[in-house]
C-alpha cells in the first residue's frame, strides 16, 4: 500500500472525526444563538470579521503556506518567520487599533470601534502559533489538529452561549472568538517540538516571502470575492440586512467549510509530494473531487429543498428572510465545493500565478456584479448575482488547468456524473414526497422536515446503492486504504458490487 496515500487517508479520518463533531457542535451552537441573538448582532460581527479577515492575510505573508510547501527547511529559516510573523501582527494591530474609530463612523455603528480593537488581537496571537501551525501540517500530524480543533469550538461555544444568555449580545460573539484563537496558538505551540532559539535573523526568512508573496495576494483576492459582500450589503441595506444575509451563508456554507476545507487540509502535503508526477496528481485531484462531490451535492441539494421548513423549525419565524437566499445559495455551493482543489493542485506545481489571475478576475466580477443586484433587488439581487458571476468566472479555471495540468475536463466531469446524478434522483424524491405530505397529508412543518430528510438518505442511498455503483465502490477503495480488513466488507451494501 502506498505509504504517502495510507497516511493521507489516515489524515482525513482523523480530520473527518474532529471537524465533523467539532461542526456538529457549532450547528447545534448556532440554532440556540439565532434565539438569542438579533440580525442585527450578527451583521455586527460580520462587519468586523471582514475588516479583520482581510487584515490578517497580511500577518504573516504566507509564511505559514511557504513552509509548508518547502522540501527543506532550516532553524534559521524558521526562527526568521517566527520574528517577521510577530512583527508584522503587531503593526497590524496598531494601525486597526488606530483606524477602528473611523471605520465605526464609516458604517454607523460606533460600537463597532471597540469590537474591532478586541478582535484584533487575534493578529498577534495568530502570529505566535504561525511556525508550530505549519510545521505540524508538514509532518502531517492531523490527528494533533482534529483534537485541537473540537476542543477548540467547544470552547467558542460554551463562551459565546453563557456571555450570550447573560446578555452580553453581539460582544458574545467577540469573546468567543478571542478565548478560541488564544486556545488554539497555544495548543498548537505546545504539540509542536519547535521552539525559537533565538532571536531569528530575519533576512534567512526573506526567501519564504517570495513564494508566500504569491500566496498571500491569491488568498487576498480570494477574500475580497468572498467577503466584499458584507460591506456592500451593510451600507446599502443596513446590518440587519447583513445578519440575514450572514445567517443563510451560514448555513449554505456549513458544507463546504467542513468537507472542502478538510479535504484542502490533507491535499496540500499530498499534491505538494506529487508534483513532479502529474498522472498521479490529476488522478488524487479527480478522486477527492468525486469525493466532495459525494457528500456536498445531497446535502446542498437537500438543504435547498428543505429550506422552507428548515429556518422556522430551527431558527424561529424573524429568521424567514433567510429561506430564498438560502436556496440561492446552495446551489452556488455545487460548484464552490468542488473547484479549490484546482487552485492547490497549481500551488503544488509551483504555478501559485495561475491562481493568483483567477482570483484577481473574481475579485473585480463578483463584487462588482454582486453590487449592482443589491442596488437592483436587494438581498435576492445579490444572491442571483453570485448564482451567475461565480460560476462564469470558474470558466478560466478550468481553461488554465487544461493547459497546465494533466487535466482532462471529459473525466473531471465524469468523476461528478455519479454525485450529480445520485442527488437529482434524490431531489425528484424528495419533491413528489413534499408535494404528498403538503397536498394529501397536512402535516406540520416540523413532520414534513423529518419526511424530506428520510426520503433524502434513503433515496440517494439506493440510487448509489442499486441503480450505479460507482460511488459505493469508490468508497470500498477509501475503507480498505483505511485500514478496514476486506472480510468486513462483504457484508451488504458493499456485497452489491460482486454482483
Amino acid at each position: 500500500m502506498d505509504q504517502l496515500k495510507n497516511k493521507t487517508l489516515k489524515g482525513l479520518m482523523y480530520l473527518g472525526m474532529g471537524k465533523g463533531a467539532a461542526k456538529l457542535i457549532s450547528f447545534v451552537n448556532t440554532l440556540i444563538l439565532a434565539r438569542l441573538l438579533t440580525p442585527e448582532d450578527y451583521g455586527l460581527m460580520a462587519i468586523v470579521m471582514v475588516i479583520v479577515g482581510f487584515i490578517g492575510f497580511f500577518n504573516e505573508i504566507g509564511l505559514g503556506a511557504a513552509i509548508k510547501h518547502r522540501a527543506e527547511i532550516s532553524a534559521q529559516e524558521l526562527n526568521g518567520a517566527f520574528c517577521l510573523a510577530v512583527l508584522i501582527s503587531s503593526a497590524l494591530y496598531g494601525a486597526l487599533y488606530l483606524a477602528s474609530p473611523w471605520l465605526a463612523d464609516y458604517f454607523g455603528y460606533a460600537e463597532l470601534a471597540g469590537m474591532l480593537a478586541v478582535v484584533s488581537l487575534t493578529f498577534i496571537i495568530g502570529a505566535l502559533s504561525t511556525v508550530p501551525d505549519a510545521l505540524l501540517a508538514r509532518e502531517m500530524r492531523f490527528k494533533v489538529y482534529a483534537g485541537i480543533e473540537f476542543a477548540m469550538i467547544l470552547l467558542q461555544c460554551v463562551v459565546t452561549l453563557v456571555l450570550a444568555w447573560l446578555g452580553f449580545k453581539a460582544w458574545s460573539l467577540v469573546w468567543g472568538f478571542i478565548a478560541a484563537q488564544s486556545f488554539r496558538s497555544i495548543c498548537l505551540f505546545l504539540s509542536s517540538s519547535w521552539l525559537p532559539s533565538r532571536i531569528g535573523d530575519m533576512r534567512a526568512a526573506m526567501g519564504l516571502m517570495k513564494f508566500g508573496a504569491a500566496v498571500t495576494y491569491s488568498r487576498i483576492t480570494w477574500y475580497l470575492y468572498n467577503s466584499a459582500k458584507t460591506p456592500i450589503i451593510t451600507k446599502v441595506l443596513g446590518a440587519s440586512a447583513m445578519g440575514v444575509y450572514s445567517m443563510a451563508s451560514t448555513l449554505a456554507t456549513l458544507p463546504t467549510q467542513y468537507i472542502t476545507s478538510l479535504v484542502i487540509q490533507t491535499s496540500v502535503p499530498l499534491f505538494a509530494r506529487m508534483q513532479k508526477e502529474p498522472e498521479r496528481l490529476d488522478n488524487a485531484l479527480r478522486r477527492l473531487t468525486s469525493g466532495i462531490a459525494l457528500l456536498s451535492f445531497p446535502i446542498f441539494l437537500g438543504m435547498g429543498l428543505s429550506a422552507a421548513e428548515l429556518v422556522p423549525v430551527v431558527l424561529g419565524d424573524n429568521w424567514l428572510e433567510v429561506v430564498p437566499i438560502l436556496q440561492v445559495l446552495c446551489v452556488i455551493g455545487l460548484v464552490k465545493s468542488v473547484d479549490p482543489l484546482i487552485t492547490q493542485a497549481f500551488f503544488s506545481i509551483g504555478k501559485p500565478s495561475i491562481t493568483a489571475s483567477y482570483t484577481t478576475l473574481c475579485a473585480v466580477t463578483i463584487p462588482l456584479s454582486v453590487y449592482i443586484g443589491v442596488v437592483n433587488g436587494g438581498l435576492m439581487g445579490a444572491a442571483y448575482a453570485l448564482l451567475i458571476s461565480y460560476p462564469l468566472s470558474s470558466v478560466y479555471l478550468f481553461v488554465q488547468a487544461r493547459r497546465h495540468l494533466h487535466f482532462s475536463l471529459r473525466r473531471y466531469f465524469k468523476a461528478l456524473q455519479t454525485p450529480l446524478e445520485a442527488a437529482l434522483f434524490m431531489c425528484a424524491a424528495v419533491w413528489l414526497t413534499a408535494w404528498f405530505c403538503y397536498q394529501q397529508l397536512q402535516l406540520t412543518a416540523v413532520a414534513v422536515l423529518l419526511v424530506k430528510v428520510v426520503t433524502g438518505v434513503l433515496s440517494y442511498g439506493v440510487y448509489l446503492i442499486y441503480v450505479r455503483k460507482d460511488g459505493l465502490r469508490d468508497c470500498h477503495e477509501v475503507l480498505l486504504e483505511l485500514g478496514i480488513k476486506a472480510e468486513k466488507l462483504k457484508r451488504w451494501p458493499f456485497s452489491r458490487l460482486a454482483d
